[in-house]
C-alpha cells in the first residue's frame, strides 16, 4: 500500500489497465490511434510475422516497420528478454537491468506498468487477445517473466549457428563452406550493438560475449580465405584489423602470411618489428614463441608458409614446435 500511494496518476491509471484486462474476457476498447481494433484468431505461432534483430540497434520488424518501443527502458526490458529467450528473467533481474542499485520503491509496480505496455505492444502489432499474449507470448512466472519466441525469429541465433557450424567446416576443411557461413553470420550485422540508455550487468556481459563471438567469426573467416588462396583480397582488411587491435597477435600473424604469399615479404617483416615494439613499450614482454617462429619462417622462406592446407593457428603451433626441437626443447608427448 505504501508503494501504491507512491504512484502517479498515470502509473495508477496504468495498472488499473492492467488489472481490468487480466480478469475481463476481452480486450478493453482501443483508442483511434490504434492499427489494431479488434483481435483476430490467433495462428499457431502469431509472432512468426515478426523479426527481431539485436545485432545493432533493437529493431522488431513487422513487414516493413520497425514496430520496437522507442522508450529506453521498454527497450532494455525487451533486450533483456530476447537475450533470455524461452527461459524465465527473474523480476529481481529486471529490475536490477532498469535501476542498478538506485532502484525506487515503486519498482515493483513500474516494472508491472513497463510489461502491461509490452504486452499492449504485441497485442496491437499483431491484433492478438489479451489473453493470448498472457498465456502464450509474455508470460508471468514464479518471481518473473517469460518472452516465448520462436529462435529462427532471432538474428542473434542465426548468428550463433552461423559460426557454429562455420566452426566445425574450418576443423573439418571445409574452408569454402566455413568461409561461407562466417560470411554470413557478419552479415547479420548492422553496427555495434547500442542502446539509448544505460546498460545492465547483465546485458553488458551478454553484449561483451556477443562482441568477441563477432571477432571470432570475423578472424576464422579471414583465416578461412587465406586457406583458399585470397591473399591479396584480404590484406587490406587485415592492415585495418590491426590498426583496430593492435595488441592482437593473431590478427598480425596472419597479416604477416597474406602479406608474404602476396609477394610481399619486407611488408611481412615490418608488420613483426612494429607488433614486437609495440609489445615491449606496451606491455614490457616480448611476442610469443609462435609468431616469433613465423618471423623467422619469413626470414628464411620456409615452404612450410606456402602450405593452404594448414590454418594460421595450425601453421603457428607447427613453427613453435620445430623452433623448441631446433633449441634443444621438444615438447612433451601427449
Amino acid at each position: 500500500m505504501d508503494e501504491l500511494g507512491l504512484l502517479t496518476h498515470e502509473e495508477k491509471l496504468t495498472l488499473l489497465a492492467t488489472l481490468l484486462e487480466s480478469t475481463s474476457g476481452h480486450p478493453l476498447p482501443q483508442p483511434v490511434s490504434d492499427p489494431v481494433s479488434t483481435p483476430r484468431k490467433s495462428p499457431d505461432n502469431p509472432l512468426s510475422e515478426l523479426r527481431f534483430e539485436l545485432l545493432g540497434q533493437l529493431v522488431i520488424r513487422h513487414g516493413n516497420r520497425d514496430v520496437a518501443p522507442s522508450a529506453p527502458k521498454l527497450r532494455l526490458i525487451l533486450a533483456t528478454l530476447l537475450f533470455n529467450a524461452n527461459k524465465p528473467v527473474g523480476a529481481s533481474a529486471l529490475i536490477s537491468e532498469l535501476w542498478s542499485d538506485d532502484a525506487p520503491r515503486t519498482a515493483n509496480a513500474t516494472l508491472q506498468t513497463y510489461m502491461f505496455k509490452l504486452r499492449r505492444l504485441f497485442r496491437v502489432v499483431l491484433g492478438l487477445s489479451v489473453e493470448y499474449v498472457t498465456q502464450e507470448v509474455l508470460q508471468t512466472c514464479s518471481g518473473g517473466y517469460i518472452l516465448r519466441v520462436d529462435p529462427a525469429q532471432l538474428d542473434i541465433t542465426e548468428f550463433e549457428q552461423l559460426v557454429t557450424t562455420g566452426t566445425a567446416a574450418m576443423h573439418a576443411g571445409d574452408y569454402e563452406q566455413a568461409a561461407d557461413n562466417l560470411r554470413r553470420s557478419m552479415a547479420l550485422w548492422r553496427g555495434n550493438v547500442v542502446h539509448p540508455g544505460q546498460w545492465g550487468t547483465q546485458l553488458r556481459a551478454q553484449v561483451a560475449r556477443l562482441e568477441e563471438r563477432r571477432f571470432y567469426a570475423h578472424t576464422t573467416r579471414i583465416d578461412a580465405d587465406l586457406c583458399l588462396g585470397r591473399h591479396r583480397e584480404n590484406v587490406s582488411e587485415l592492415a585495418s584489423l590491426v590498426v583496430e587491435h593492435p595488441l592482437h597477435e593473431s590478427a598480425h600473424a596472419m597479416l604477416m602470411i597474406a602479406l608474404y604469399r602476396a609477394g610481399r615479404t619486407s611488408a611481412a617483416l615490418e608488420v613483426y618489428m612494429r607488433f614486437r615494439q609495440r609489445m615491449m613499450h606496451e606491455l614490457g614482454i616480448e611476442p610469443s614463441e609462435r609468431i616469433q617462429g613465423l618471423h623467422m619462417a619469413v626470414l628464411s622462406t620456409a615452404p612450410i608458409l606456402t602450405n593452404r592446407s594448414l590454418t594460421s593457428d595450425m601453421l603457428l603451433d607447427r613453427l613453435a614446435r620445430s623452433a623448441l626441437a631446433r633449441h634443444g626443447n621438444p615438447p612433451a608427448a601427449s
